[in-house]
């Protein structure tokens, strides 16, 4: 692309964006509405499993049982870990529940969903890599202990791994139904 093209393109998105319209914006209420206890459930789920894992995996490393496969390290970090996602998604919950359709402007309902989106994918993300530093470390401990253990929890992760991708353009959906217009 030369100059010429260039600048061209950057004088047609200037008048693109120059252009002023009247026309208010009006969101699709029961689009939106149901988009939103849709997410709200989503991270309502978050929080239980992630609660009864906190939960289950505390017990586990209060009660001191130290085996080769699983130590009680990775036991207390996976309980601590659980417990700090469990809080994020009730954040993220309480402010799913503050977008408000019928009271809010566009501009506010607008900044709010892409703040809650911009949340969401953030807290997503570091919980991946932190998952996939502790699978990392745990599966080289399985390993060294028998291949069959090792192979067993491989392919659960691969399936839990399928079953993400699966649902995860559900999940797009839901978030760009937050803001449908009419």
């Amino acid at each position: 692309m030369n100059l010429d093209e260039l600048k061209k393109s950057m004088s047609t998105l200037d008048d693109i964006l120059a252009q002023k319209t009247n026309e208010p914006i009006n969101f699709n209420t029961a689009t939106c509405d149901s988009a939103q206890s849709r997410v709200a459930k989503q991270y309502r789920k978050g929080i239980l499993n992630s609660s009864i894992l906190a939960v289950v995996f505390t017990i586990l490393w209060l009660s001191g049982t130290d085996e080769s496969a699983f130590p009680v390290a990775m036991k207390g970090f996976l309980g601590i870990f659980m417990a700090v996602v469990a809080v994020v998604y009730m954040l993220l919950y309480r402010s799913i529940k503050k977008i408000k359709l019928a009271t809010s402007t566009p501009m506010q309902m607008m900044k709010q969903v892409a703040s809650l989106r911009l949340y969401t994918l953030v807290a997503e993300i570091f919980f991946a890599v932190v998952l996939a530093v502790f699978f990392t470390i745990f599966l080289s401990n399985l390993w060294a202990l028998g291949s069959y253990t090792f192979w067993l929890v491989a392919g659960a992760l691969l399936v839990s791994l399928i079953i993400a991708f699966i649902m995860l353009p559900k999940k797009i959906k839901d978030f760009r139904e937050l803001t449908a217009i009419d």
